[in-house]
């Protein structure tokens, strides 16, 4: 009697054997060079380019005599590129806890607006920033309406709303890190970057 267990073996063994068959049964495979053989096909003629026979130069016929050959002038030198300068604006100063303009920030962004009509196309990010006091939070939102004042000021004076963006630093970006009046002063202030 055959035991089940081992004809079920050989019957998935049998079973694997063939479906290995099957899936090779339709490639050629060579394993080595000498197995591969080359089937030649219709030889070609070698074609050679014909060498050319040297051709002779044509005579040159001598200028006439009467007419003198005036040499070329040498081209007139390019004239250099002008000098793309930088698009450097003043920043605008704020008073202690405050976000309105001062006489002197609406003379610098009057100065300003003409700079940036004259580049036109220009954008520009403003940033809000302040001083060391106060929380970060509280310095951020300051910092936005510093910006916010400065963008609708140069709105007002004809600079597209497109060319402009802002965003707040606060606290976080001091211009000047000495804990005195003078350097919170010039931390109080709209940053503008050319973009």
């Amino acid at each position: 009697m055959v035991k089940p267990l081992g004809s079920l073996a050989v019957l998935v063994v049998c079973l694997s054997l063939l479906v290995f068959l099957a899936a090779c049964s339709g490639r050629k495979l060579t394993t080595s060079a000498e197995d591969q053989v080359l089937v030649p096909g219709p030889k070609k003629a070698k074609v050679e380019p014909r060498p050319e026979p040297p051709q002779e130069a044509p005579p040159r016929a001598a200028p006439p005599k009467e007419e003198a050959i005036a040499p070329e002038a040498p081209p007139a030198p390019a004239a250099p590129a002008p000098a793309v300068e930088p698009l450097v604006l003043s920043d605008v100063y704020f008073d202690y806890d405050q976000f309105v303009l001062r006489s002197d920030a609406k003379t610098a962004l009057e100065g300003n607006a003409r700079r940036l009509k004259a580049e036109n196309g220009a954008t520009l990010l403003i940033e809000g920033h302040c001083d060391e006091r106060g929380t970060v939070a509280y310095n951020l939102v300051l910092g936005e309406r510093r910006a916010r004042m400065v963008e609708q000021y140069l709105k007002n004076l004809g600079i597209a709303p497109t060319r402009l963006q802002i965003t707040s630093y606060g606290k976080e970006r001091p211009f000047c890190s000495i804990h005195s009046d003078h350097c919170w002063q010039q931390n109080r202030r709209a940053h503008f970057v050319p973009q």
